[in-house]
């Protein structure tokens, strides 16, 4: 402890601020009491020291660590390190650490099993625009094609980046770049926004680097996928359009009671709890990951939750690349379970408010709308009322349409109830 408080070792003993010689042979002091009242002075100078802020604090750890570390790394005989470059610069004239994990090899494959399912991960998530264009009906546009290169050529800068470059502080000694499966476990993070915190970058400009790659990568990837999962959707829909091609026209235009459809619902909750309890089971048995069921449930929960507490995070590589896949599709299977129960809950609110609504008045409404006479109605004036009825038409936009077909009319300069086709194409169609 002297050495913390700015003591001074002599000869006889220890000096520390504040307190007399205490000579190891001196008998006067080998009492017990005496020794601890003279500690006191000690105790009380210590907390007299020049006030350090906690960041100057850990700054000036990290140096004193890192030059321990590189002492007895390389020898104190090298080139010392300079400490405004370790805490500033991009890099440091430091080795990296070699501290890794090791990997499953296998004897006739040119990589670890580890690194062939992250380069896996790699094509997955660059494979995201010939997806977009397998799924889209219509020609891509160069927008499309721009977004997918700008998607592709930020994959490999990151992995460059992230490999070659940058400088990471993690559940290692030191700090040095990151391994392919490393780099696709933070690329993984960063995609789900999960963030648990046990992979940095360990100097700040790298960290303004990486900052500014992750908004790229929300921003280019999250486009991607919305429009991939509004292309499903819209195929989806088109799919119950053809099942329902045959209607009864017996059936009333509109069912005035709602229906709850929970099936959709109660399919999102299986996904989520099928992803849930795959990485529950892996993370409780997998050898290395050391984490208990309870930890298990807690981890994947949080996990797919994207809240990232990072209380607890993936140990061995195996698990890395694991986890890699596991969130890129458990956090979409969360995202589909808040869609469901968002969807299911209007669906319910929206039964029991109809309870609350005097639709008896408001099918009186069209009726009076759509009627000239109030007791009949014509092929046209069915139309109209059909209109209303189904798609939720309104009186006032009805007669805004009767009022542009007057107006197209007049542009005609036709006394007919009837329109030129050529007239529709000038007013109403596309420009060319």
């Amino acid at each position: 402890q002297g050495r913390r408080f700015g003591s001074r070792r002599t000869r006889q003993g220890i000096v520390l601020p504040g307190m007399v010689v205490c000579n190891r042979d001196n008998e006067v002091h080998r009492a017990c009491g005496m020794r601890l009242i003279l500690l006191l002075p000690c105790l009380l100078t210590a907390n007299a020291r020049p006030h350090m802020d906690k960041t100057a604090f850990l700054r000036q750890q990290e140096f004193v660590n890192l030059r321990a570390w590189r002492t007895a790394t390389i020898g104190s005989n090298q080139t010392e390190l300079n400490k405004d470059d370790f805490w500033y610069g991009w890099t440091t004239s430091a080795p990296d650490s070699t501290d890794y994990n090791e990997e499953t090899k296998v004897s006739w494959m040119p990589f670890t099993v580890e690194g062939f399912f992250a380069r896996i991960f790699c094509l997955l998530i660059a494979s995201s625009p010939l997806i977009l264009a397998a799924l889209a009906e219509e020609q891509l546009t160069r927008a499309h094609l721009l977004e997918s290169v700008a998607l592709i050529t930020w994959l490999g800068g990151i992995l460059y980046l992230f490999c070659n470059v940058l400088k990471f502080r993690g559940p290692w000694d030191g700090f040095r770049p990151l391994t392919l499966v490393e780099a696709v476990y933070l690329i993984s993070q960063i995609l789900t926004t999960v963030g648990y915190g046990d992979i940095t970058p360990a100097f700040p400009r790298g960290q303004v680097w990486v900052g500014i790659n992750v908004i790229v990568a929300l921003l280019l990837y999250g486009s991607m996928v919305m429009e991939v999962v509004g292309i499903v959707q819209e195929r989806f829909a088109k799919a119950l359009a053809q099942v329902n091609t045959d209607v009864d026209s017996t059936r009333p235009l509109k069912n005035w009671l709602p229906k709850v459809d929970n099936s959709s619902f109660v399919k999102t909750i299986a996904f989520f709890s099928f992803m849930t309890t795959i990485g529950v089971v892996f993370w409780a048995n997998f050898p290395g990951e050391n984490k208990t069921y309870f930890q298990a449930v807690y981890f994947s929960i949080i996990t797919l939750s994207t809240v990232g507490f990072g209380a607890f995070s993936a140990n061995t590589e195996a698990g890395k690349v694991f986890g890699a896949f596991w969130m890129l599709f458990g956090v979409a299977a969360l995202g589909a379970l808040i869609g469901g129960f968002v969807e299911w809950m209007s669906a319910q609110k929206k039964l029991q408010s109809f309870y609350l609504v005097d639709h008896e008045q408001e099918f009186k409404s069209m009726l009076d709308a759509c009627s000239k006479d109030g007791k009949t109605l014509n092929k046209l004036e069915f139309l109209q009322f059909a209109v209303m009825l189904t798609k939720g038409t309104d009186e006032q936009e009805i007669a805004k349409i009767m009022d542009h077909f007057a107006y197209l009319r007049k542009q005609d300069k036709s006394s007919a109830d009837w329109v030129r086709g050529t007239t529709l194409v000038d007013s109403e169609g596309p420009p060319l």
